[in-house]
């Protein structure tokens, strides 16, 4: 189950099914305390989002700004379940990168050579759970509030599979006040935004990509200063973990 580099990007057998179904559950019934506990997460539904169930099949954006991003994406979309992408190296440590396998870890390998088994393992992903996650500013950022600029790779395969984009966005703010060092998240899922169609040549569909990411990268911005995230909790990129994010 462990990933090696150079070997299939997904991992889909009737057991891994069967533990990934049970390890779901597991999370939800554990996450979900413990998120409150620590973060007081609250997750709501925006505009055409309330009370309207996920596309059948999408990409997932999420800013990457808290280590239990995951976690907390995760159980916003539930009883829906993901696949979601991450680093290679995240995939070949012991023990969690079968953990992340098992719950539909996809990771992107950083040769260039394995771009349409990048391509092959999202079209497999929405052809089956229908849902892939991406975090597109390719890091976390602790308490980041000022989104960075998105890769193009999630908003281009939108626009190639013909799917639109979710954008999950998390905002920050302190609990009780300005003084308070206890982090608030609150999760807002936002509306479906349709993707453009692909251009042609295949270089146009590459630049309307990065215009399409641009849009998405605004609208969620644009959420969180809507709804006031605090930008004074930011603390830089995440610490690399040997051997998991190095």
């Amino acid at each position: 189950m462990r990933y090696r580099k150079g070997g299939p990007l997904t991992s889909d057998t009737p057991f891994s099914r069967l533990i990934w179904d049970i390890l779901i559950v597991l999370i939800r019934l554990l996450g979900w305390p413990l998120s409150r506990a620590m973060y007081n997460i609250k997750i709501e539904k925006v505009d055409a989002m309330a009370g309207h169930r996920l596309p059948s099949r999408a990409i997932l954006i999420s800013n990457h700004c808290m280590p239990l991003d995951p976690l907390s994406h995760g159980l916003a979309i539930f009883p829906r379940r993901t696949y979601f992408t991450l680093l290679e190296e995240t995939c070949e440590a012991p023990v969690l990168g079968s953990f992340v396998r098992l719950l539909g870890g996809i990771p992107l390998p950083r040769s260039r050579n394995r771009l349409q088994d990048i391509e092959e393992a999202v079209s497999h992903g929405l052809s089956t759970r229908g849902l892939v996650h991406f975090y597109p500013e390719g890091e976390c950022f602790v308490g980041n509030q000022n989104i960075f600029p998105f890769k193009a790779g999630a908003c281009y395969f939108a626009i190639k599979f013909g799917v639109p984009v979710v954008p999950i966005v998390t905002i920050l703010n302190r609990r009780n006040g300005r003084k308070s060092n206890r982090t608030q998240v609150t999760v807002h899922m936002l509306a479906p935004v349709v993707p453009p169609p692909p251009g042609s040549p295949p270089h146009a569909t590459l630049v309307r990509s990065i215009q399409f990411s641009n849009q998405v990268h605004d609208l969620m911005q644009a959420e969180i200063e809507r709804t006031g995230g605090d930008k004074s909790l930011y603390r830089g990129p995440m610490p690399r973990i040997k051997g998991v994010n190095d």
